[in-house]
Parts: structure tokens; sequence; C-alpha cells
């Protein structure tokens, strides 16, 4: 399994373009934390909490991209044909997709951890240096809204690996895991609102209760909506269930 682990991470670190949304991924919302602090630290309302709000909305353009990155490490597989050698190899396919999901995971983990432990910092430097008060220990969703976040991009690498494995293009999974959170789901939830007349459904779709990890309001308080855990556990349960049914049918159908 080590050596299966070690092949899928050649293969993560040797592509250009993995580099390249990693990349993105890390600096687009360090870069407008950053700004975002240094053009309002001196407004008087600007504080932890505006810091983590800033850090966690653009985090949740970040863990989209490692979403399509994860997925495309999938697709690029299948639309290349060096699946079929790595699958000769190591014949238990269920192998390489556990390898593959531990190394975009932890990747995912460990690249947001840098986004949100150099955006509380610098971003916080920059503030405090304008006369914002920062403290982290004052805020009482701050560790929450960082550790979620992070949660909040491994679970986005799995679905997205999910996704890579039941679409196998490239185009279709970028296409569908872009536009599902950000149009489609806006539009379901639209649509079951008129239906229900509650205005919670579109909270509890899928990626809207996901991204509750990321968010410095929450919903802890909204009757009817689900809370930070509730929402992550929510999303969790559906990543995983994507996960699997991927590697189901990469399990069953030909290479």
């Amino acid at each position: 399994m080590i050596n299966v682990v070690r092949s899928e991470w050649i293969k993560v670190r040797t592509v250009a373009m993995h580099w390249v949304l990693a990349l993105i991924a890390i600096a687009f919302p360090l870069v407008i934390t950053i700004l975002t602090a240094l053009f309002n630290g001196d407004s008087a309302d600007f504080d932890t909490r505006s810091l983590l709000e800033v850090l966690g909305g653009t985090s949740v353009v970040a863990v989209l991209l490692l979403g399509v990155l994860a997925a495309a490490t999938v697709t690029s597989d299948f639309g290349f044909n060096t699946i079929r050698p790595t699958f000769a190899a190591t014949p238990r396919r269920l192998r390489v997709m556990g390898a593959k999901v531990f190394v975009m995971v932890t990747y995912a983990l460990v690249s947001q951890a840098i986004v949100m432990f150099l955006g509380v910092v610098i971003g916080g430097a920059v503030a405090r240096g304008k006369g914002a008060t920062i403290d982290l220990g004052s805020y009482g969703p701050a560790v929450p809204i960082i550790a979620g976040t992070i949660v909040l991009a491994g679970l986005m690498a799995l679905i997205g690996l999910g996704v890579g494995m039941l679409l196998r293009s490239t185009p279709l999974a970028v296409t569908l895991l872009i536009l599902w959170p950000l149009l489609i789901e806006s539009l379901i939830g639209g649509l079951l609102t008129l239906i229900t007349k509650s205005g919670h459904v579109l909270r509890w779709l899928p990626f809207r209760a996901g991204f509750q990890l990321a968010g410095a309001g929450g919903n802890d308080g909204d009757i009817g909506s689900p809370s930070r855990l509730t929402g992550g556990i929510y999303f969790g349960v559906v990543s995983l269930a994507v996960a699997l049914l991927g590697a189901w049918v990469v399990n069953r159908r030909d290479a």
C-alpha cells in the first residue's frame, strides 16, 4: 500500500496543472485577506470576526479548487490511459482508489491548514498594524471556523475524487464541481423554497450545508437550518457516499 501511495504522490507533484491549481488555492484567500486587512484594518468595526469572515469566505473558493484538483487526478488517469498500467501493476483497484483518497485528502487538509495559519498570522499582523484589535481568544467561533474550513477542504477533495471516478472526464467533472455549488443548488433551492414555502430548504442542500463549516456566522441559532457541526456531518456523509459509489463503479467497470 505504501508503494501505491508513493506512486499517486508522484503523479500529483509532477503534473504542472496540479501545482497551478494548488498555488491559486493557497494564494487567493491569503492575498484577499491581507489586502482587506491592509485597507480596512483602520476601520472601527474591523475585528477578529471580520478577519475570519474574509479568510473563511475566500477559502470557499480555495476548497472548490482543491475539489477540482482532486477530480483531475482521477480523470487525467482515465483520459491519458495511465490508469491501465496502474491497474496492471496493482490489480486491486480499490487499493489504488484508496491511495488516491489518502494522498488528495491529506494534500487538501495540509494546504488549507497552511492558508488558515498564514491568513491568521499575516492578516492579523497587518490588521493590528492598522490599529485593529485581533484576538482569537476573545472570539468564541474562531477555532471552529479555522478547524471547519480545514475539514471542508478535505471533504471537497473527497467528493471531487468521487465525481472524478464517476464521470472520468475532466471537463465534465470540473463543470459539475463548479456549477453545482455555485449555481445549480441555488436553482434547486429556489424551486424547493417555492414548493415548501420555507427559506431553510436551501441551507440543507449538501454544498450549502458544508459551507457552514467555513462561515463566521453559521446557523447555530437559526431554527430549521443546520448548525456548523450538523452541516459538516451531513456534507461529510454525502462526500463519503459519492466517493464510495465512485470507487464501486471503478471496480466494476472496464478501465
